[in-house]
């Protein structure tokens, strides 16, 4: 078997993988921190992925956790009971993630004024993680306008942008990731389902940057892993390679 097949078998292996273990799943619901607390390497221990962010309108860069079930926020359009979506009203999320519009009370780690950004373009919100992960689901909060906030998840692979996921799409009955349940606009909470690598056309990703068109949080994201050998092969790129000619 020549070198290029073996990698070719290997791909489809990985691919057909990802996709049948997409019961297997790693969430991040980020209940174990605080009210405004900074995140960055929290989860680097428990689930090999570091956070980082991005403001366009500030001279700082915060991810910082809300806690959603709070009442008397700076954000009330973060607080439960939702009034739109495709979860349940009263649903308890507890702390989602936002990219911070202040820097008030910073020097301690934890924001005194928890605030999401509301200027158009925000900013992103970065997961970087250790291993080739093969799906990703997650919760997205206060989303008004998806076509006009131009919102969306860039996945990359070894520094190389494998695939792009406009939020629009959810809502786009051409799209092939339209989700009829899902329902954007003020104090909305949604959840969309996993996507695997397979449906998105590639081979994996280790990196997912969501891009805040204006205010919302994200939260419960879920990760199917790669299947080991393909993360300890380092084949990811050479699959995308192949598959993108």
């Amino acid at each position: 078997m020549s070198t290029t097949t073996r990698a070719l078998s290997v791909c489809a292996l990985a691919i057909a993988a990802g996709s049948a273990s997409a019961d297997v799943l790693e969430t991040i619901d980020f209940g174990d921190l605080v009210h405004g607390e900074i995140v960055s390497t929290q989860y680097q221990g428990s689930h090999g992925v570091t956070i980082d962010a991005r403001n366009y309108s500030r001279n700082f860069d915060l991810a910082v956790a809300f806690d959603t079930h709070r009442t008397g926020t700076r954000d009330d359009d973060l607080e439960d009971p939702w009034s739109g979506g495709n979860l349940a009203g009263n649903t308890n999320l507890g702390n989602a993630l936002i990219l911070q519009e202040n820097n008030y009370g910073i020097g301690d780690g934890i924001a005194d004024r928890p605030d999401d950004e509301g200027s158009r373009p925000a900013g992103w919100i970065r997961f970087s993680f250790d291993e080739v992960k093969t799906g990703i689901g997650f919760d997205i909060l206060d989303l008004e306008s998806p076509d006009v906030e131009a919102t969306s998840l860039k996945l990359y692979l070894d520094g190389s942008l494998v695939a792009s996921i406009d939020f629009a799409d959810f809502i786009n009955p051409g799209s092939d990731l339209y989700d009829a349940s899902v329902s954007f606009g003020n104090n909305s909470a949604n959840r969309i389902g996993l996507i695997s690598a397979a449906d998105l056309g590639i081979a994996g990703f280790d990196t997912a940057k969501f891009k805040f068109g204006g205010s919302m949080a994200i939260d419960t994201i879920k990760t199917v892993p790669a299947p080991g050998t393909f993360a300890l092969l380092g084949l990811g790129g050479a699959c995308v390679a192949r598959r993108r000619r």
